[in-house]
């Protein structure tokens, strides 16, 4: 079986092209990661939690949940050069099904955003002509919800705007990957800098509007920190950083299948992908609550009460912000079809890349498995393929209202809850399954099994008591009254249970597994290093860390050595142990 595993690798590896350089990949990974969610979803979350506040919980959430994990895929990717299904094939035939479900939530994903990528077509086509006849200039929220989305018509009709909008934005993806990587590259130079520039143009130009400071202030300076206590707040980073960072979905895997093993600095990639997706979304906000403040000051100017105004442009949220919100300022401005042009243009920028991206996985996934292998498919055949299933799969959002509703699911269940899921499970993989032959070669199969099934029924347990407990209150009040009565205080004491309950089953099952393993011989420190250890993290650290490092003069790097783990707290080019401990 070994064999066969090796052959179908090598044969994989044979023919598989590479990014022309690492500038290429980077660009192709901040494109996946940099999309619509960095332009309208950060910024009103930000505006929503209390301004700054909200950014405590989700750079705790990108520094130990997603950089970790997209380090992860980054080093599957490289080291097994393969996509999700593949690579996590390779480590245990049972595992490829966690591959298959990324690949098919990330391809899922696409049908529905490139119909808000549609919308952006739309709208974008709209700006070309004259001022006097531009339907968003005259009325932006009538323009969206009655020709656009098409949300407020009167029957659910076909919507053929966004139709036709549908075919332009496939069409685009097929001639950003038709050749692979190769076209792939030559792309991402043009449209991941480009809205970069955009962004700077539309926030100095917005700097000059009355208002726009106190746009800023609601952005981002306004403190409030009551709403840390609020579980939305977190809920809602996790979700920002998974769908932002482009992680759980088999992208980053299947781009930097296409690197080197030899030469990639994975530590490198995962933080300038980290900081740049961060940085970008960030700086979107400025340009956007920038017009916002100016929409309020000018609401409020013309007789509005200041309320209602804050109200009125400050809620908005998702697409209203983008479609709606934002071109009513720019409605305003001298020449707003330049502006149209170029704000609309700077969001199919921004969604194309991580479209197209979403649709490679799928791509690398046919091209990987033994179909694939076996005919080897000219590239655009696949590509036209699965470009053609996306298409057709969009149109069950293109009937007004029912549509955006099917949209609102798909997007709530895949993207906030399923990514979660897939990421557990990833993790799990590595640090669980992956390399579980170094256990079981020291203290045999049978402690570690008794370990591993332990460790997670003490957790589940533990969860459970955690989570409901609060809600049997002792007069068996349920609703809201129990959720008053659990923050009031039962909900810290039901975790203390909780945790109480987890720690003591993990240690009943430590010293059980211990015991039997003992009987190895292999002493207590290797024993119980084997049992807790994570194997199959440092291995993906060991390759990861010694792919670029000059060994004849620091020598090997080797995990879990002082010397060694001290260097990498420091280095740029290694993974720290502590990003791993997710695993």
């Amino acid at each position: 079986m070994a064999d066969i595993e090796g052959k179908v690798q090598e044969q994989r590896e044979k023919g598989r092209k590479q990014w022309d350089s690492q500038l290429s990949f980077c660009l192709a990974a901040i494109g996946s990661a940099v999309g619509l969610g960095n332009v309208w979803r950060f910024p009103y979350l930000v505006s929503t939690y209390g301004g700054a506040p909200f950014l405590i919980p989700y750079f705790v959430i990108l520094i130990f949940v997603g950089m970790p994990i997209l380090a992860m895929e980054l080093s599957i990717g490289t080291f097994f050069q393969a996509g999700d299904a593949d690579a996590f094939g390779s480590m245990n035939p049972r595992l490829r099904g966690i591959g298959l479900a990324s690949i098919f939530a990330g391809y899922t994903i696409t049908f529905y955003y490139c119909i808000i990528l549609a919308y952006a077509v739309v709208m974008f086509g709209q700006s070309f002509q004259a001022t006097s006849s531009i339907e968003w200039v005259q009325n932006p929220e009538d323009n969206f919800n009655r020709h656009v989305s098409m949300v407020a018509a009167p029957n659910n009709d076909f919507n053929w705007r966004v139709f036709i909008g549908l075919a332009v934005v496939w069409i685009l993806i097929f001639l950003s990957i038709f050749k692979g990587v190769k076209s792939t590259g030559w792309i991402v130079k043009f449209t991941v800098p480009l809205p970069l520039l955009i962004i700077v143009i539309l926030i100095i130009r917005a700097a000059f509007l009355p208002g726009a400071g106190d746009g800023l202030k609601q952005y981002l300076i306004k403190w409030n920190p009551e709403t840390l206590n609020d579980e939305g707040i977190w809920n809602d980073s996790i979700g920002q950083v998974f769908f932002s960072l482009g992680i759980c979905m088999g992208v980053m895997t299947a781009y930097s299948s296409h690197n080197p093993k030899k030469s990639t600095n994975v530590a490198l990639n995962e933080k300038i992908i980290s900081l740049a997706d961060a940085g970008i979304a960030l700086l979107g906000g400025f340009a956007i609550y920038e017009v916002l403040g100016y929409m309020v000051y000018k609401c409020t100017d013309e007789g509005g009460i200041a309320v209602e105004c804050e109200n009125k442009y400050y809620k908005q949220k998702s697409m209203g912000l983008a479609f709606v919100a934002y071109p009513e300022g720019l409605a305003t401005l001298e020449a707003p079809q330049f502006w149209g042009i170029i704000f609309f243009g700077c969001l199919i920028m921004l969604g194309i890349d991580s479209a197209f991206s979403l649709t490679e996985c799928m791509i690398t996934f046919f091209k990987d498995c033994w179909i694939g292998l076996r005919y080897r498919f000219k590239i655009w055949m696949i590509v036209l393929s699965s470009c053609i299933i996306g298409f057709l799969a969009g149109f069950l959002y293109l009937f007004g209202a029912s549509g955006l509703k099917y949209l609102d699911i798909v997007d709530r269940y895949i993207n906030n809850w399923g990514m979660v899921l897939i990421g557990f499970l990833e993790c799990f993989a590595i640090g669980w399954v992956y390399k579980t032959e170094e256990q079981t070669k020291v203290v045999g199969k049978i402690p570690v099994y008794i370990y591993n099934f332990g460790y997670f029924l003490s957790l589940l347990i533990g969860t459970l008591l955690a989570t409901i407990l609060p809600h049997n209150a002792k007069d068996g009040v349920t609703g809201e009254i129990a959720r008053q009565k659990a923050y009031d205080g039962e909900l810290g004491k039901s975790l203390g249970i909780g945790m109480g309950v987890f720690l003591c089953g993990w240690a009943l099952t430590i010293c059980i597994s211990l015991v039997m393993a003992l009987g190895k011989g292999a002493g207590l420190g290797p024993s119980l290093w084997a049992l807790m250890g994570w194997h199959g993290a440092d291995d993906l650290r060991k390759k990861a860390n010694n792919a670029v490092r000059n060994q004849e003069k620091d020598g090997e790097w080797k995990p879990n050595t002082l010397k060694s783990e001290l260097q990498a707290l420091w280095r740029h080019d290694c993974l720290a142990i502590f990003v791993w401990i997710l695993n």
